[in-house]
């Protein structure tokens, strides 16, 4: 597994968010790339302010061929967005509680966080967020989030020949058992490539850091198996 992963955080996030991921992808034989988006603690300058901007800068990061992209949430979004404008840049992506698009969301796996998740954890992730998203400006904040809430892969997800795993947090909503409704529901069942569902029961929208084992598993097994 020497192909290169990058890891694409979500909003108001950073590449601290992905710690599990890259050190279980690393000992996994992966050549992890998580970066600080822009705008995110990343570059500052000279990338449009937009989900497509966004997904311009990451596709044109330097690497040896394509790559497999992991995005949680926005970073997911990123992904779909690259795979759509760039796909020879894209061996493979994984949506980690990530979606075609904010309606999907809303509808299907609202909210962030589930009732019993860990006060520390909860803590960390509000108070990182909030420091993250305080040091946007308000032009940045007001110019990003609309095409994030504007985004829709819904309409070329046929177009999209790569494969692709899906890992969500179950919310009380979704269980083991699952998948395919859940994949019926975001739409994934449009996808060209092949597609795979985990659902991680008891989890929220931050899966990845209250469920990492369950998540790093299903990563490095799609990862082996592709």
């Amino acid at each position: 597994m020497s192909i290169p992963v990058i890891l694409l955080h979500g909003f108001g996030c950073d590449s601290r968010f992905w710690r599990p991921q890259t050190a279980a992808l690393t000992a996994a034989g992966c050549a992890v790339f998580a970066p600080d988006l822009p705008y995110h603690g990343g570059p500052q300058e000279g990338v449009q302010r937009s989900l497509q901007g966004l997904a311009a800068y990451v596709a044109a990061l330097p690497d040896e061929g394509p790559a497999v992209l992991i995005g949680h949430s926005l970073g997911g979004m990123i992904a779909l967005q690259v795979a759509h404008d760039h796909p020879q840049r894209v061996a493979a992506l994984a949506l980690v509680d990530a979606f075609p698009s904010l309606e999907l969301n809303c509808a299907y796996l609202p909210g962030m966080c589930v009732d019993g998740m860990e006060p520390e954890l909860r803590g960390w992730i509000e108070k990182t967020r909030a420091e993250i998203i305080g040091r946007m400006t308000q032009a940045v904040y007001d110019e990003i989030w609309p095409s994030v809430v504007g985004f829709d892969a819904r309409p070329w997800l046929s177009d999209l020949h790569r494969p692709v795993l899906g890992v969500y947090g179950g919310r009380g909503r979704y269980a083991v058992g699952d998948e395919d409704a859940l994949r019926r529901d975001l739409r994934l069942t449009d996808v060209a490539g092949p597609v795979r569902v985990r659902i991680v029961p008891g989890a929220g929208h931050f899966v990845n850091l209250e469920q990492p084992q369950a998540v790093n598993e299903a990563l490095v097994e799609w990862m082996g198996g592709r």
